[in-house]
């Protein structure tokens, strides 16, 4: 199942001007960065990400699971998104926490503004 979300930014305005954000991210053209989010994948709720393509590159998104027992319901998980810097500039990675079956209801979103140098 692909899920696909719009967010519209006015140009002039930060994303951050309205939200809590983050501290930045400083990265170089042609560097990786990951964001690491704590989830309960069991709940059915997972990370989904938002970021404009002119900027970044998602290169990977996986699991880490716990060593735990196997078949245990509820115990965190953290998701690792690994991005590539592409673009000189500023730019947003909002991270929505959903199920997506739920008409996209929102569990929780963190804003992570990235600056990208040469």
């Amino acid at each position: 199942m692909s899920v696909t979300f719009l967010i519209i930014v006015a140009a002039s305005a930060s994303i951050c001007d309205n939200a809590p954000c983050e501290p930045p991210i400083n990265a170089s053209v042609g560097d990786n960065f990951t964001i690491s989010l704590e989830s309960t994948g069991s709940t059915g709720f997972n990370w989904w990400s938002q970021f404009d393509p002119q900027y970044l590159i998602l290169r990977s998104s996986a699991t880490q699971s716990p060593s735990t027992s196997p078949g245990m319901v509820g115990v965190p998980e953290m998701q690792v998104f690994t991005f590539e810097a592409i673009k000189t500039g500023n730019t947003d990675v909002l991270m929505l926490y959903l199920q997506p079956w739920e008409n996209g209801t929102i569990g929780k979103k963190q804003i992570f503004p990235v600056n990208i140098s040469n």
